[in-house]
């Protein structure tokens, strides 16, 4: 059986699952692999320690959700993304966001802010790969909590789609420590379990991050 999304999200953040689809689309989140790579199928058997059939299953996999392109007489590429289809999936990050956040701020537990407190800890000497992790791992512990599973999926596809898009890619320092001063803030805002307060400070967060990348990262998508 196939995995759900919130499953494979939680295998390439959490790295648990060893399942050959999984490795591969966590090479391309890791910017192992990034927009555009050739994926040879000799190469990927011999990297993963597997024959060429499961390596071409994964890949057929990983086209039919958009994270790899499978052409006649050329093979297996990462997909080239465009700025347009990074533009929609960040406004749909947008839109489904706060419907997951207002649900954790009235039930998280004392347990769960204190995890968040440690992620955030972590975030400010981690590097560039390791902050965009974390990141997730911070946003990933608040929307796992909703009753809303088909949401909490639709959110984990999103962001593997926009983490495969970025992965090539550095983050300015500054936006690095503007983006942990938004999560200080949030954090802040939870403590009140004011769904106004904190829906503010995420609504700052999440357009001070699409802002960031229209800018820095239009351009090369185009």
């Amino acid at each position: 059986m196939q995995e759900t999304n919130s499953e494979l999200f939680k295998s390439v953040l959490i790295a648990d699952d060893n399942s050959l689809y999984s490795r591969i689309l966590n090479d391309i989140a890791n910017a192992v692999y990034v927009s555009g790579d050739r994926l040879v199928t000799t190469a990927l058997a011999k990297k993963y320690d597997t024959s060429i059939t499961p390596v071409r299953e994964a890949l057929k996999q990983l086209q039919g959700e958009g994270f790899v392109t499978i052409a006649p007489n050329s093979g297996a590429r990462v997909a080239k993304f465009e700025y347009a289809n990074m533009r929609d999936e960040l406004e749909i990050l947008q839109l489904i966001e706060p419907y997951l956040m207002a649900f954790f701020v009235e039930e998280y537990t004392d347990d769960d802010y204190q995890q968040l407190e440690a992620l955030l800890a972590d975030m400010a000497d981690a590097d560039d790969l390791a902050y965009r992790r974390l990141d997730t791992r911070f946003h990933w512990t608040m929307y796992s909590k909703h009753y809303n599973k088909s949401a909490v999926d639709m959110w984990c596809k999103k962001r593997l789609t926009i983490m495969a898009m970025h992965s090539n890619v550095s983050l300015n320092p500054n936006r690095i420590q503007q983006s942990i001063k938004e999560h200080k803030q949030i954090m802040a805002a939870l403590k009140t379990r004011d769904v106004e307060q904190v829906l503010q400070a995420m609504e700052n967060h999440l357009m001070s991050s699409n802002k960031y990348w229209s800018r820095y990262i239009g351009r090369s998508l185009t």
